[in-house]
């Protein structure tokens, strides 16, 4: 008992939410994905180990009566110890059994996250910001110099406002020196994106995306959910938490190599569509740029699918009420527009900033009245998805908990990317 309490780093009476607050602590420091020590997995099971062991109520209960853990026991309660070390091994046994499929469970996890390419995402994107931080930071150096030496000398104050930020910001590029432009390790390189695309699965299953094609690639997975219970817990004044309680699963569409290779490319073509318009057009509103890129790459991808005879892989992610949203919010962004067709250009006025702050805070709002509005045909999608899904659907699973996000965002973000 008493290394258990050790390997948490914690004393011997310890109450439960001090256990458990140090295994969250000490699980995150030693986990096998943040630290790269040889011996962090070890580390990890043995404190998973310790954490399941005392968490057990019935052991502590019985170490607090007895008090005979560390103690050599008498004839009078010989056999009262030997059934408490023996249910002490089986609890042992059983917590490191417990704390090894949790770390496998976590492995999988991780695995499914990298995968989804979000991680390589969330690091092209630090990267870029770390390159950007460099020539902010001579920005930031230079600027009261230039100003000084071209106007007057009295303006050499501004060396107080922004020399100290860009000492911050120098002093975090020295921090982080060692692999600074390389933060991280990206999922997929090259040798492996090459692998995706050329591997084949042996199946005798039908592809669901294309007619007459064997599902001999990846298939296309997508995670479902569906809330059981809130949580809400509290701690006195301005201290809620509110935590949802689901039930998730994950459903494999099979996908041939021919179906994999045209939503893919219908991603490219996507993100260069958006890019495309934020980068070479002259339209003076970027959130016009932004949604005639999503027109352009919409359009474009139907083309894609319809030429291929492809069936989409994203058009799960829209029901009819999200739809109705989305043309509330698009109506709402067109009122305060104004165009111009010679030459063509698109602007909004000051009411935009408006608009956008009310899509963030009534979106859910918005989201239960034309839920109500609807009715049951609210949640129903625009086209026939593939039956495992379909049935995952109409129990009540959904794509995400819409009441912590916009509802209008997840789904565009998730038709971008695939």
């Amino acid at each position: 008992m008493k290394e258990f309490f050790e390997i948490l780093e914690l004393s011997r009476n310890a109450t439960k939410e001090d256990i458990k607050n140090a295994y969250r602590r000490l699980a995150k420091k030693y986990h096998p994905d943040i630290n790269h020590s040889k011996n962090a997995q070890d580390k990890f099971i043995a404190i998973t180990e310790a954490y399941e062991f005392l968490m057990n109520h019935e052991v502590r209960q019985h170490t607090r009566e007895t008090g005979q853990v560390n103690q050599e026991p008498t004839s009078s309660d010989h056999q009262a110890n030997e059934e408490f070390e023996r249910f002490r091994r089986e609890t042992r046994e059983k917590a490191k059994r417990q704390s090894e499929m949790r770390y496998e469970e976590f492995k999988k996890q991780h695995e499914s996250f990298q995968e989804s390419g979000v991680n390589d995402l969330a690091l092209l994107f630090k990267i870029l910001v770390r390159i950007a931080i460099i020539p902010l930071s001579l920005f930031l150096l230079a600027l009261p110099v230039y100003i000084t030496l071209n106007n007057e000398w009295t303006n050499i104050f501004i060396l107080l406002v922004t020399w100290p930020f860009a000492g911050i910001l120098v002093w975090y590029i020295y921090d982080n020196r060692k692999g600074y432009f390389m933060p991280g390790k990206f999922y997929y390189s090259l040798e492996r994106i090459k692998h995706i695309y050329s591997e084949r699965v042996p199946t005798t299953q039908q592809c669901y995306y294309c007619y007459g094609e064997k599902a001999d690639s990846r298939p296309y997975k997508v995670e479902l959910l569906r809330q059981k219970d809130i949580k809400l817990r509290t701690g006195g004044f301005q201290q809620h938490n509110v935590s949802y309680v689901n039930e998730s699963v994950i459903i494999a569409v099979p996908r041939s190599r021919k179906a994999f290779i045209v939503h893919s490319l219908i991603t490219v073509v996507k993100i260069v569509s958006i890019l495309f318009f934020l980068i070479f057009t002259n339209i003076s509103s970027t959130i016009w740029k932004i949604i005639f890129g999503f027109i352009t790459g919409g359009l474009l991808g139907s083309l894609i699918l319809v030429l291929t005879r492809t069936r989409s892989n994203v058009s799960h992610l829209f029901n009819y009420g999200t739809i109705v949203r989305i043309c509330i919010w698009f109506l709402s962004v067109l009122t305060v527009s104004v165009f111009h067709f010679s030459p063509f250009d698109v602007s909004t006025s000051d009411f935009i900033y408006f608009v956008i702050t009310s899509i963030l805070l009534f979106d859910c709002l918005l989201m239960q009245l034309t839920d109500l509005l609807m009715g049951r045909h609210s949640p129903k999608r625009l086209f026939e998805q593939y039956p495992d899904l379909n049935k995952k659907l109409n129990d009540g699973f959904i794509e995400y908990n819409e009441v912590p996000v916009v509802s209008v965002i997840f789904p565009v973000f998730k038709w971008i990317i695939g």
